[in-house]
């Protein structure tokens, strides 16, 4: 049985090293790559449409059109679509809107449909429909885009084959709490290491589903929005991307956001990422090894990409494992290899640390305090992820068996800063069987931490009290949010 366990555990310590390795290998094109961008010269300016599809987003709907309508750009050369599937009280304050700045001259339409098929990608395709634009910029609704965005990003389209230029994200609320500072971690990894690592090895991005820009007739090529996955803006990059067209990834354009400031709204978040990442590694890996077009590598770092959200499947094995464990190395003799193998793990965490590091460290006004606190924001970042990891493993493993799902918003507030959120509306959840399931890793954890200590092993011990915490917080703010009165 200890030969078993230390095989399986074995398995996955190569894969996360693996895995780290990849990510390691972004790291170093980030940091000593460099692209530069040959840019175009409009003698005149295209026509453009900015597209703004939304779902009741009551608190933050008006804040969005009174941003886009500053845009800097010619009137008649520019078209805004919001596209509202909208049940709510965010439809007559969408309407009122834009009859506001239709009568100022700006050409805004209001635009529903009858039913929400295909959620967001079936709102875009609505839309693009009647779209005059040749270039399509796309806004989520808890956006904030600079009045230069268009003429920021237009230039990078200097070439037929450029398809899509995606900007970096930003947070209006970074500070406002633990959870959203903590949220930085990965979406600033992302937007620095992975985005310009692969940007500048010539690898596949993707589009993040707002802030960037997609030239019209690369989405038609591509064969348009899909609603098969729920992240419908990985699924059309990489359909692109095979077909040809080139991404550029424009890293010192900000675009301003809003981060989900409660747990379950992060969690929802989450859930819908992994999951329909996980839908498009089942539908376009095939494909991806298939085509003619990218090179080994871009291949096998596109490959990678796709299986990104995998990572909590590692991770709720290492935590499954972790008595087995414990109780196998209580058993056996310590070989040599045992020690290795621990070895492995060690590297892969000290590989993905720099990879966090070098994403995030970079980002702030203050780099020396950045530095000495982010260790322990790291540790909180892990923690949480480590608390979620059944949930997400749960999406991923759907998403490669083909189960299909709806498209959960996530709740936005209107919070810039530390500004106190009103969360009057979209906060209740509704408690599901998985909550058990995630209560008795609880059980699981303080179990172990007995073992442990019992044996005297302090690493196993220490683990064991991170995901407990992190399960703990997980269960917690689901039941808080839960009875909370919408």
């Amino acid at each position: 049985m200890e030969i078993v366990v230390l095989t399986i555990y074995i398995a996955i310590c190569t894969v996360l090293l693996i895995y780290s390795a990849v990510e390691f290998s972004l790291l170093l094109n980030y940091l000593f790559r460099r692209q530069k961008h040959t840019k175009k010269k409009w003698d005149e300016l295209p026509y453009v449409t900015i597209q703004l599809p939304m779902y009741n987003e009551s608190y933050v709907v008006e804040r969005l059109l009174d941003q886009v309508a500053k845009m800097n750009y010619p009137h008649d050369k520019l078209e805004i679509q919001v596209l509202d599937d909208s049940n709510d009280d965010t439809v007559e304050k969408a309407k009122a809107k834009v009859a506001f700045y239709q009568a100022k001259g700006i050409d805004m339409q209001y635009i529903a449909r009858e039913k929400r098929e295909g959620f967001k990608a079936g709102a875009l395709d609505y839309g693009l429909k009647t779209a005059k634009g040749e270039f399509v910029a796309i806004f989520d609704a808890d956006f904030l885009p600079s009045a230069d965005f268009l003429m920021d990003a237009l230039p990078y389209f200097d070439q037929e084959k450029v398809g899509v230029v995606q900007s970096r994200w930003t947070y209006v609320n970074e500070n406002f709490s633990l959870l959203t500072r903590l949220q930085t971690v990965m979406l600033n990894t992302h937007f620095s290491v992975e985005h310009a690592g692969r940007n500048r090895s010539g690898a596949y991005i993707n589009f993040n589903g707002t802030a960037g820009i997609w030239r019209k007739t690369c989405i038609a090529d591509a064969g348009g929005w899909m609603a098969d996955t729920l992240t419908e803006d990985l699924d059309l990059s990489f359909r692109a991307q095979m077909r040809g067209w080139e991404f550029k990834y424009a890293m010192e354009i900000e675009s301003p956001s809003e981060l989900p400031i409660t747990f379950p709204g992060y969690k929802t978040q989450q859930f819908r990422w992994a999951k329909g990442a996980a839908e498009c590694a089942k539908k376009n890996i095939p494909g991806l090894w298939k085509s003619k077009t990218p090179s080994f590598w871009a291949k096998w770092i596109g490959s990678f990409h796709l299986l990104n959200s995998s990572v909590f499947l590692i991770v709720l094995g290492f935590i499954i494992l972790s008595f087995p464990l414990t109780y196998s190395l209580q058993h056996i003799p310590k070989d040599s290899w045992i020690f290795s193998v621990i070895g492995s793990f060690i590297a892969s965490n000290i590989l993905l640390l720099s990879v966090f590091v070098g994403g995030n460290i970079g980002h702030s006004k203050n780099k020396l305090v950045s530095a000495l606190l982010f260790p322990f924001v790291f540790i909180g970042f892990l923690i949480v992820n480590m608390g979620v990891s059944f949930y997400m493993s749960w999406g991923v493993v759907e998403g490669y068996l083909g189960r299909k799902s709806e498209f959960v918003r996530t709740p936005k507030f209107n919070v810039i800063g530390k500004k106190k959120a009103n969360l009057g509306k979209y906060t209740r959840v509704k408690i599901t069987p998985l909550l058990i399931m995630e209560s008795l890793f609880v059980a699981y954890g303080i179990f172990q931490i007995t073992y442990a200590y019992s044996v005297g092993d302090i690493f196993a011990m220490v683990f064991a009290s991170m995901f407990v915490v992190g399960f703990g917080y997980n269960v917690g703010a689901t039941l808080y949010y839960s009875s909370k009165k919408t």
